[in-house]
């Protein structure tokens, strides 16, 4: 049995004494003696350039040429001009950006569209304008566009479309820009305790290795950030592979970040740091089992299906450039907080960890025990997706209420999220303890899983159980809430459950005679029947948000109930079932 605990909140002194010491270094960053630190010997060529193997956008590219920009199926348009059109270096003198466009921009990650432009004369033409502008505004210290994590990205992006930006015989442009580059690792390297955790502190790392290894003089960054990279393969990389914020998506961004790193290792003659292709080996078994048969990732934590083709391409060039001996590989993420059943095409991957631990908990979500179910290249049962890349509303957080335990296909008590959401945006007070098992027995699976997150509030703890049989087409369930009476006045009353399975809104759902039984179709004309026994079943309308920046209705199925007994059982099933 895997148990999974979370790790207490930073105590309060020791969060003040973070955001003084942050307050100090942002002073000295941009003061003279700093300036004077981000001084060197200045680069005339680059010794080379990382290979990016994804493949960007040709849309998106073709925005750029007309002075637009996209990014997550949202397209950026200047509110001063009717075409919407961003001359010249508008756009960086823009100082009201979200974060995300801000991240976006400033990482000069829409290179790699801009490179699948058929007309490369007019790419390089707008690369170069829109970098020597960019130079113009920000080639000195900034708090936002010289983070660690967006100059790690901008330097590999830099180096990366090299041919883009830099195939000039304007001598003095072709000078700033390398010295910049070279400021910014220098920036990297003394601002090591700035990294943060998880993904921008991974972002931050291949940004100073990648510097140390394809410009001139980069000896100490190279040194370093091997240095940074090995410490963090043990504290942000867990044992099954997995990683600490607990997001596939962060996940599979770390993956491909650090698929460049070993292959730039290897190209310029250097030795891949122990460790790291092992680490890469355990992050690629776990991302194939956080993929379902439509070869897109599981919706958990602030994550989004993202591109197939890329998914494909990101695991192929991971297998491909493997070492052979990288040991026994484990697919279950017993450290990482998740399970995966898989039999004859049928996918279940269930959510068997708490949030992430605090400082990392920025994307997570309340939905500890939640499942996601597929068969073959259908999703059928979801969790709601994350709202982070869809524009606010009016009447509605939308992020937060895709955030929320009610967005995911799971057990909710009195409408409330079984960890806290935090004003700040981190995952506050929820289960302090998960634990799971699963076993297999000739193609028959079961997972048994409970968590705490509702203990101090309401004393009940939440046990689930899900079985798939040796076809793949019955599936059963059972949701047991065991419950004990706290002597305070907001617990003498039963909670009120609900227990939710969103369903994709690919799949058609109609309830049939009775009162406990849903008909499911799938667009390939499958027919799936859910049935339960033990609460009162309704159909309800839901949301989906698993496609970045895209809203689709679709439908819930809420079993609910009061669980006013020592112990509330509710039983279901999904089979396949023939109809004529």
């Amino acid at each position: 049995m895997s148990q999974i605990r979370r790790h207490s909140d930073t105590p309060l002194t020791a969060k003040v004494q973070k955001r003084l010491k942050n307050v100090v270094k942002k002073a000295s960053y941009s003061s003279r003696y700093h300036e004077l630190r981000l001084k060197g010997k200045h680069p005339l060529r680059l010794l080379g350039t990382p290979k990016d193997p994804w493949a960007g956008s040709i849309a998106a590219g073709s925005h750029i040429i007309s002075n637009r920009f996209y990014c997550e199926g949202q397209i950026l348009r200047n509110p001063a001009h009717d075409t919407g059109a961003w001359e010249g270096g508008e756009i960086w003198q823009v100082d009201t950006l979200d974060q995300k466009w801000a991240e976006h921009l400033h990482s000069f990650c829409w290179l790699r569209d801009l490179n699948r432009v058929v007309d490369r004369n007019a790419a390089r033409r707008r690369a170069m304008d829109l970098m020597r502008h960019w130079l113009a505004e920000f080639d000195q210290w900034h708090d936002l566009t010289w983070s660690p994590d967006i100059i790690g990205r901008r330097i590999i992006n830099w180096m990366a479309y090299a041919p883009l930006i830099l195939d000039s015989n304007d001598l003095i442009y072709r000078s700033k820009l390398l010295n910049c580059l070279a400021r910014q690792a220098r920036h990297l390297y003394h601002s090591s305790d700035d990294y943060g955790r998880g993904l921008p502190r991974m972002r931050a790392i291949g940004g100073l290795i990648l510097a140390g290894l394809y410009i001139p003089y980069g000896e100490n960054w190279l040194k370093r950030g091997t240095r940074l990279l090995q410490e963090a393969l043990t504290t942000e990389i867990l044992p099954d592979g997995g990683v600490a914020s607990r997001n596939p998506e962060d996940l599979y961004r770390i993956l491909r970040g650090l698929l460049v790193v070993r292959a730039s290792y290897k190209a310029m003659g250097h030795d891949v740091p122990s460790g790291l292709t092992p680490a890469l080996a355990r992050m690629t078994a776990l991302l194939k089992s956080l993929i379902h048969g439509d070869g897109r990732l599981a919706l958990f934590h602030g994550a989004s299906e993202q591109n197939a083709q890329d998914m494909a391409a990101t695991i192929a060039f991971s297998d491909a450039d493997a070492d052979q001996e990288t040991g026994v590989i484990c697919l279950d993420g017993e450290q990482s907080g998740f399970r995966r059943l898989e039999q004859e095409g049928t996918v279940i991957i269930a959510d068997t960890g708490p949030p992430a631990d605090v400082e990392v908990s920025y994307n997570g979500h309340a939905s500890t025990l939640s499942f996601e179910l597929s068969q073959g290249l259908h999703r059928i049962i979801v969790n709601c997706g994350c709202a982070s890349s869809l524009p606010d509303m009016p009447d509605m957080d939308l992020y937060k209420l895709s955030r929320s335990t009610a967005a995911h296909s799971t057990v909710v008590l009195n409408d409330k999220n079984s960890s806290a959401l935090r004003k700040d945006g981190l995952i506050g007070d929820g289960p302090t303890l998960v634990t799971s098992d699963r076993t297999e027995e000739k193609g028959h699976h079961l997972l048994d899983m409970s968590h705490d997150g509702y203990q101090v509030r309401f004393g009940v703890t939440h046990y689930r159980s899900l079985y798939l049989n040796d076809t793949g087409l019955d599936i059963r369930g059972e949701d047991r809430l065991q419950r004990r009476m706290l002597q305070t006045s907001d617990n003498l009353k039963a909670p009120h459950f609900d227990i939710r399975f969103h369903v994709h809104p690919d799949v058609t759902v109609s309830l049939q005679s009775g009162d406990d039984k849903v008909l499911l179709r799938l667009p390939n004309g499958d027919y799936w029947q859910f049935q339960c026994a033990g609460a009162s079943l309704a159909l309800e309308e839901s949301i989906y948000l698993g496609e970045v920046a895209r809203l689709q209705n679709c439908r819930q199925i809420v079993l609910s109930g009061t669980a006013a007994d020592p112990e509330t059982v509710v039983k279901w099933s999904l089979r396949r079932i023939e109809r004529h």
